[in-house]
């Protein structure tokens, strides 16, 4: 197994925590809502991860009863100073004490593993693993998790290899959709990709997977948001065209996707989570003109069907994630440079004013 320097806990928190509201950062806009407040950094850098809310302590064994997340779990991950730049390492924050620790190591190194909570369980599902010739193979196969001081194990995997999807909890059931399939037998490459439409969902009660009406704009390294029961696929990115600032919305009920307004701007590789009844997404990269990140964070009313801008990032990056815990969504780690250079330890702390 990959391994970094393990502390038990790690205390970053810099002397006076970094309050900065959008005055502060000289915004055109100086009257957009939201401040950010810098957190204690993450054990190392780590980028291209899919974070979840999870417990502390949970006991194993799905459970339906509504329990409050305390903290935010990210496994796996593209970071420096480790073989090929992939990590196996399970970290997590407490906001409460804004401490990090460390969890059960995956059985393996992996990036851009998605990982979601359902029924007391935490899952990783998917992302690439190192192939024996060099290259990063997209995976079928997954894992579970019940309890952070647990062991991963085994679970159903896919139908077939699909990374970089939107990955939601959604009634008791794992949705999967869109993001990045191979184009055929070879899945080594970006080449070897196409963008896929698939929407999948597993039902734990009957451990199996099976398809559903497909995402109607494939692509990948969008932001997948759950709230008010249906699923938000936002921007994202295509293989061969580029940025999408396309916005689709799912009902369970009744199999069916929905159009809703999309983006302001074209963002991919971005994170997205929901506070009080709306969505914020935040960050992204382009690669057009040299490429770079984008600072941008933006505010979804789904009651209006409105786009508006709140306080930029106070630090940029690409690949990073967001969760939701309590009044505030941590967006965590990332890269502050387009591709995988400028990979970073941050956390941030965004609240609405």
């Amino acid at each position: 197994m990959t391994k970094l320097n393990r502390r038990s806990f790690v205390a970053a928190a810099p002397a006076g925590a970094m309050l900065i509201g959008s005055r502060a950062l000289g915004h055109s806009d100086p009257s957009a809502s939201g401040k950010w407040m810098a957190r204690a950094d993450m054990p190392f850098p780590v980028q291209e991860i899919y974070p979840a809310p999870y417990w502390r302590e949970s006991s194993a064994g799905p459970s339906l009863k509504p329990t409050p997340f305390n903290i935010i779990v990210n496994a796996g991950g593209l970071a420096p100073d480790v073989p090929h730049n992939v990590t196996n390492e399970t970290v997590w924050y407490d906001p409460a004490v804004d401490q990090w620790g460390y969890g059960a190591a995956l059985p393996a190194p992996r990036h851009h593993l998605m990982l979601v909570n359902n029924n007391g369980y935490l899952y990783g599902i998917g992302g690439f693993a190192r192939d024996a010739g060099g290259g990063w193979r997209m995976r079928s196969d997954n894992w579970r998790l019940s309890s952070i001081n647990g062991q991963w194990a085994p679970m159903r995997s896919l139908p077939h290899p699909q990374a970089e999807a939107h990955c939601v909890s959604l009634g008791g059931f794992i949705h999967v959709a869109g993001g990045r399939a191979p184009a055929g037998s070879k899945n080594l490459e970006w080449s070897d990709h196409i963008d896929t439409d698939e929407h999948w969902v597993y039902d734990p009660a009957l451990d199996r997977w099976q398809d559903l009406a497909p995402l109607p704009t494939p692509r990948n390294s969008g932001a997948g948001v759950a709230l008010n029961g249906v699923l938000f696929v936002i921007g994202g990115r295509t293989v061969n065209g580029g940025n999408s600032a396309a916005v689709e919305v799912y009902d369970p009920l009744s199999d069916r996707w929905d159009k809703v307004r999309p983006m302001p701007k074209a963002q991919g590789g971005l994170a997205a989570a929901a506070l009080n009844g709306k969505i914020y997404a935040f960050g992204g990269e382009y690669f057009a003109d040299g490429g770079g990140v984008y600072p941008n964070a933006w505010e979804y009313n789904p009651r209006t069907d409105r786009w508006r801008a709140v306080a930029d990032m106070v630090r940029p990056r690409h690949g990073l994630g967001a969760v939701t815990l309590d009044e505030a969504i941590y967006v965590i780690g990332g890269a502050a440079r387009v591709g995988g250079d400028g990979t970073s330890a941050a956390i941030d702390a965004f609240t609405m004013d």
